[in-house]
């Protein structure tokens, strides 16, 4: 069943990490893409920094789309979603002098993306909307692996599940299964030991296969 995928623990992104002196010996930083996207992103900030405007630019369009996959999980629905990436990107600009560049980019900006959906969905407090999965693309615009996977009747039953999910395990949901974090990410993100984030994405599947009425695709 295509739903094995989403509610198991065999998703490609659980895999185990590589380090740099792995099983092929010959590995280095330089084929570490972690360190690649660290060295970008770095080299995108200093820009910026500097005085260069396109650095933000570009920084901000490597990670739109996964800011926008997350603001949208938590808003509901497309208007607030791109209110709270603009809100979250001006806090950014002003905060980026205080970051430090050792540091991985992409989870210091989901805890200001989460904050600032958060804010906007108690501000607004809206209806869902009726686009959620259909936004979250690949940075090539390609569909997400989500969407790829998703049928139209049992997506609409997922999301409205995915928004009663307790704030703790949809936060871990859509880290794991939209952003494609692996646990180690997921655990620096939400500052939590790596038992509680497999227990809490376990948790938010069995309340997703119960909820949304889909213990016979799993």
């Amino acid at each position: 069943m295509f739903w094995l995928g989403l509610f198991s623990d065999s998703s490609p992104n659980n895999a185990p990490d590589r380090g740099v002196g792995g099983a092929s010996g010959g590995s280095s930083m330089v084929d570490d893409p972690d360190a690649m996207a660290k060295r970008q992103d770095g080299a995108d900030i200093t820009r910026f920094l500097g005085g260069e405007a396109e650095g933000f630019d570009v920084l901000m369009n490597r990670y739109r789309s996964r800011a926008y996959g997350v603001a949208l999980s938590l808003t509901g629905n497309h208007d607030d979603a791109m209110d709270a990436m603009q809100k979250a990107f001006i806090r950014v600009s002003r905060a980026l002098p205080r970051f430090r560049l050792e540091e991985p980019f992409f989870p210091w900006l989901y805890r200001i993306v989460r904050n600032a959906a958060l804010n906007q969905k108690r501000d607004e407090k809206r209806h869902y909307g009726d686009t959620p999965l259909e936004w979250v693309r690949e940075g090539d615009g390609r569909p997400s692996p989500l969407q790829d996977t998703l049928a139209d009747e049992v997506r609409t039953r997922l999301w409205a599940a995915i928004q009663d999910l307790p704030d703790e395990m949809r936060d871990v949901f859509v880290m794991y299964h939209f952003e494609g974090m692996k646990y180690r990410e997921i655990a620096q993100v939400c500052d939590i030991p790596l038992g509680t984030v497999m227990s809490r994405l376990h948790g938010a599947r069995l309340r997703l296969r119960g909820s949304a009425g889909l213990e016979d695709l799993s």
